[in-house]
């Protein structure tokens, strides 16, 4: 059991990348001759990701304005329903005592 032990810690050490590594790396990520469009392509991207974030925004703030409105005017219904209420118990008491 040691010797595998010993034989994964050596497999597993940390060792330095060889001169140049990172470099090679990069060259070969980039295909040769094709044109640099991620610079457009994320500003495209990202003014997409703003514009519907900013739409999402806008339909929330829409929202709530419809419901302000539709709560001032249910008060406003209320009010107005309740005065005719006090109108018509009046006008019956005065009917009832005649």
């Amino acid at each position: 059991m040691r010797e595998f032990e010993d034989e994964l810690r050596s497999a597993l050490r940390r060792q330095e990348p060889p001169a140049g590594f990172a470099n090679r790396v990069l060259a070969r990520t980039r295909p040769k001759g094709a044109p640099r469009r991620t610079s457009w392509v994320t500003a495209a991207i990202a003014a997409g990701l703003l514009l519907s974030l900013g739409g999402f925004e806008y339909r929330q703030y829409e929202g709530r304005k419809a419901k302000r409105e539709l709560l001032l005017a249910l008060e406003i219904a209320g009010s107005k329903l309740s005065i005719a209420q006090e109108k018509i118990s009046h006008l019956s008491q005065r009917t009832i005592h005649e």
